[in-house]
């Protein structure tokens, strides 16, 4: 139909209307089916069985081995800990391997950011095995941690990367031939409480000190797509090889742009400190079992596990050939990007800002040729440029509302880790379902401006966004890739002189393929990042999407009503959706929700307290198990007596005959109005760690140092600073070194040991176990005393 800039319309005859606009609506049914296909075509392979050829990755068979040792939480300095890591040695060895338990001291990296409150350090025992190289290069590191969080077995983190690795070793080893790279299967500790063992590798292990590419091992969730979220600076090269070489690649260099704002780390961080060059790889589908008592074998993904251990074998024995002087050196960075079926696209970073002013130049010349064409007018174009950027914002706006009232109905959602519920398909697809309603109603709304106006609006927005990010950062280049085919896609739409042509509605089509595949999917793919997260990009993303394919289906001469049946429609089966989430997600034993609780003891008072810790700064309310315990309790200023508890609400404990902490003053000097104190600190009781907390409200403490390694935390808002030893030897003191300005006068300090693991509670007088539905996620006994130095 042709729109003239006064509004008015000629109507073609009705067979060329109905078959332009059934053009339209089978292009939108393509581009819809382009974006689902996206999606599948990166879900994981089938698992391969157990009884699959010896060369071959399986992930029945790597499954069996975390069924062997994740049957337990494992955290750094417990008994379950030290089993782990036997067991896991005894497996090397029957690999015909010689392992080495690399004992060391390891700190929080400087890259982590400035620690507030207790640095982390801690005793770590990183297990080290070699498959030596013929005419080694470099060394090639497939790494994975074994510690697990105190609140669950950690079967997917970090067991399955572990398995993974042991699984491609046992392939590796099947080949006959040895590699020509050393092969190093590094199995870190202590990465739950800060990355302390990778950092200890790098800093105190003779292969830490090497140049080397190493492939690290991750999971924040029960499955999912594996995938490729960030590589050193300048791994081009490991990027080309990751493309060409796993069966199952899956990357996308704006996921790694945008990791750095996520607030999750990995040991990856500390080998890139180290001067290692690699990349990092992890799955985060079901991320409700995310560090919970149902990370257990029984909720791994086998088939994200044949993913993670076949793209690692693979990508094993090709860089094992290589010449790694190659992967080390600094080869440019990509942009990267995957496309169905099974390829990840790349292209230099470098090109990043030349798309950009190909995409602004062809959007530029696309507005221009729609105005030639009468399609819009510079005011509708620009009306439909601001009515477009309303629109991100209602999508923003929805998203947020849609979370409170999925929080309203079942308010255990927000406790969830991720803000995931277990069984989250449904609420995302009624997410997706809102977009669409909120999208159609905005087009009915608007519907004046016209479809082209506001499309081309879209295209403008996107081609701005996506120019704005690539100058921050090229790795997000990947927004912009389909801007240039969208408008190119519209010039040669608007070139066809029918404006009921078919052909118009075929080219606008082909034009949006990649934005179906880069847009559309993406918005899908965001809900792994957490469905509370994942609203705030997927709903912009879908409506976005929508919008530019306005034109496909755009009927300026329906009724109304007949339009207004569609954001109803949408709104109907969003909340449909819904009701099914809610459904599908009951709670109770199958569906735990965490909870919290502590046990202290003033050793100088022999009071004891029960106490709900406050996590993230924020104070919680907490559900009736816990508050059974803490009922009246006292907050901010209460008496908990343990520094790592501020704010916490606290009730009243039965007592307990727990020996309190020890701390020796080894020497005191004072040079430069620099007091140096060196203690030691032991735990008789043999606790998991121990707490060092100076009151230091004027900013005296200027760092301390554990058994060599420094660290520099920052007070807390209360004036806490200090640090926790992690699995300190139950043979010998651990040395401490605090040094603080001499003025000032005596130094207060508080000591506590602790058991992070719930099981400590266990025992204790007055505890009963949380109901069924509950699993305590965060806990501590702690027996604390202060002195004055």
């Amino acid at each position: 139909m042709t729109q003239p800039e006064d509004g008015t319309a000629t109507a073609p005859p009705a067979p060329r209307r109905r078959a332009a606009a059934l053009t339209g609506v089978l292009g939108a049914l393509l581009l819809a089916a382009v974006a689902v296909l996206t999606v599948l075509d990166q879900a994981p392979p089938a698992p391969v069985p157990a009884d699959a050829p010896a060369g071959e990755f399986s992930a029945d068979r790597a499954h069996a081995r975390i069924e062997r040792f994740a049957v337990r939480p494992h955290p750094l300095g417990t008994a379950e800990h030290d089993r782990v890591r036997d067991h896991l040695v005894a497996e090397l060895e029957d690999l015909g391997l010689e392992p080495e338990v690399h004992e060391a001291w390891g700190a929080a990296p400087a890259e982590l950011g400035e620690i507030e409150g207790l640095a982390p350090v801690g005793r770590v025992r990183n297990i080290v095995a070699v498959i030596e190289g013929t005419d080694p290069t470099g060394q090639l590191l497939l790494a994975a941690h074994y510690d697990s969080v105190p609140s669950g077995p950690g079967a997917n983190d970090d067991g399955a990367g572990v398995a993974a690795i042991l699984e491609s070793a046992r392939a590796l080893l099947r080949d006959g031939e040895p590699p020509r790279n050393d092969v190093v299967l590094l199995l870190t500790d202590g990465e739950e409480v800060g990355l302390l063992g990778a950092q200890a590798f790098t800093a105190d292990h003779p292969r830490g000190a090497r140049d080397g590419v190493v492939l690290n091992h991750e999971a924040r969730g029960s499955g999912g797509t594996v995938m490729m979220f960030r590589a050193t600076p300048g791994a081009a090269p490991l990027v080309r090889a990751f493309a060409g070489a796993a069966p199952y690649p899956v990357a996308d260099s704006t996921t790694a742009a945008l990791f750095e704002f996520l607030p999750n780390d990995t040991d990856f961080t500390a080998f890139r400190a180290g001067g290692l060059a690699g990349m990092d790889f992890a799955y985060a589908g079901g991320s409700a079992h995310y560090h919970s008592a149902l990370d257990s074998p029984e909720h791994v993904d086998r088939a994200s596990l044949q993913q993670m251990g076949a793209n690692t074998l693979a990508l094993t024995r090709f860089l094992a050939g290589e010449d790694l002087a190659e992967y080390t050196a600094d080869g440019g960075d990509l942009v990267y990007f995957n496309v169905p079926p099974g390829a990840l696209l790349y292209f230099p970073a470098g090109w990043a800002v030349p798309l950009a002013a190909v995409s602004l130049l062809l959007t530029a010349g696309a507005l221009v040729l729609a105005r030639v064409r009468k399609e819009a007018t510079a005011p509708r174009l620009l009306a439909g440029t601001g009515a477009v950027l309303v629109l991100l914002v209602l999508a923003g706006a929805a998203g947020a509302l849609y979370w409170r009232l999925l929080v309203a109905l079942r308010p255990g959602f927000a406790e969830l880790p991720t803000g995931t519920p277990y069984a989250p398909l449904w609420p995302q697809a009624g997410a997706v379902a809102l977009a669409v309603g909120l999208a159609a109603l905005w087009y009915l709304v608007l519907r004046r401006v016209g479809a082209h106006a506001l499309a081309l609006g879209a295209l403008l927005v996107l081609a701005l966004l996506g120019t704005a990010g690539v100058l921050a950062s090229p790795g997000l280049a990947p927004v912009l890739v389909p801007v240039p085919f969208a408008a190119l896609g519209a010039l040669a739409a608007l070139a066809v002189r029918d404006p009921d042509s078919p052909w118009r509605r075929v080219l606008w089509t082909a034009g949006l393929v990649p934005t179906a595949v880069c847009v559309l999917a993406a918005a899908w793919t965001s809900f792994d990042s957490g469905l509370e997260t994942g609203l705030y990009t997927a709903l912009p993303l879908v409506v976005l999407g929508l919008v530019l394919g306005l034109p496909l289906v755009e009927a300026p001469r329906a009724r109304r009503v007949r339009v207004a049946a569609v954001p109803v429609l949408a709104a109907a089966v969003s909340a449909a959706l819904v009701a099914a989430g809610v459904a599908a997600n009951p709670g109770g034993a199958a569906q735990p929700l965490p909870t919290a609780l502590a046990y202290t003891l003033d050793a100088d008072t022999g009071e004891a307290f029960w106490a709900f810790p406050r996590y993230g700064g924020e104070p919680r309310t907490p559900e009736p198990w816990a508050a059974g315990y803490v009922s009246g309790g006292a907050s901010a200023d209460g008496p908990v007596p343990d520094p790592a508890l501020p704010g916490a609400l606290a009730g009243a404990a039965e007592a307990v005959p727990l020996d309190p902490p020890e701390l020796e003053v080894v020497s005191d000097a004072t040079a430069a109005g620099e007091r140096v104190l060196r203690l030691a600190l032991a735990s008789p009781r043999g606790a998991e760690g121990i707490v060092l907390a100076v009151e230091d409200p004027d900013g005296r403490v200027s760092g301390f140092s554990v058994e060599g390694r420094e660290v520099a935390p920052v007070p807390t808002p209360e004036g806490l600073v200090g640090v926790h030893v992690y699995a300190p030897p139950a043979d010998a003191p651990v040395g401490v070194e605090v040094r603080f300005a001499a003025a000032g006068g005596p130094l207060a300090v508080r000591l506590s040991d602790v058991d992070l693991s719930p099981s400590e509670l266990e025992g204790l007088p007055g505890y009963t176990p949380p109901p069924d539905g509950r699993y305590v996620s965060h806990s501590r006994v702690s027996v604390t005393t202060s002195r004055e130095l």
